[in-house]
């Protein structure tokens, strides 16, 4: 079987799907990755960092990406889901991705979840070299399993958080 939808730590599962001008960004990754910890905050300090995560999380998806020559791409919208008691102070904005990241839970609590669905509107359609960045956003990811759905086909691997590829 394969590791597809596994939770390991430090592996980031992003699915990025173009349609015309439209890019949706589809991204679910530990919830270590995000903040250092897969548990409720125990501190002021914690949940400070919490908050601060989710909010870099959803105001900065579009920078996970280096979109090719001449494209720019614009955030539209952004949904991020963090586990129960992880939600900072927007927690009750986002009931379908919440009802979604559950469906992860047949590992066990101790693996949290956080997921971040994004919408973005491009200067034109975004095809061609591109790659990843998440060495700024989210220094804590070693690898992602990358899935492009374009009209073209679609295309997965594992790659660096940095790696290359193509729309």
């Amino acid at each position: 079987m394969g590791t597809a939808g596994a939770h390991e730590h430090g592996i980031a599962r992003l699915g990025l799907a173009v349609d015309g001008t439209r890019l949706t960004i589809d991204l679910q990754l530990p919830a270590e990755s995000v903040f250092g910890f897969e548990r409720a905050p125990r501190s002021a300090e914690e949940r400070a960092t919490v908050a601060e995560a989710l909010d870099r999380l959803r105001t900065g998806g579009a920078r996970l990406l280096a979109f090719p020559d001449g494209v720019t791409c614009a955030l539209d919208s952004a949904e991020v889901e963090a586990p129960e008691g992880m939600e900072g102070d927007d927690a009750g904005e986002d009931q379908h991705a919440h009802e979604q990241e559950h469906t992860h839970e047949d590992e066990g609590s101790q693996h949290e979840e956080v997921h971040l669905l994004a919408s973005l509107t491009c200067s034109g359609e975004p095809i061609g070299p591109a790659s990843l960045r998440f060495a700024d956003l989210l220094p804590d990811v070693v690898q992602v399993d990358l899935t492009v759905f374009t009209a073209a086909g679609e295309a997965a691997g594992r790659v660096a958080p940095d790696a290359s590829f193509r729309f």
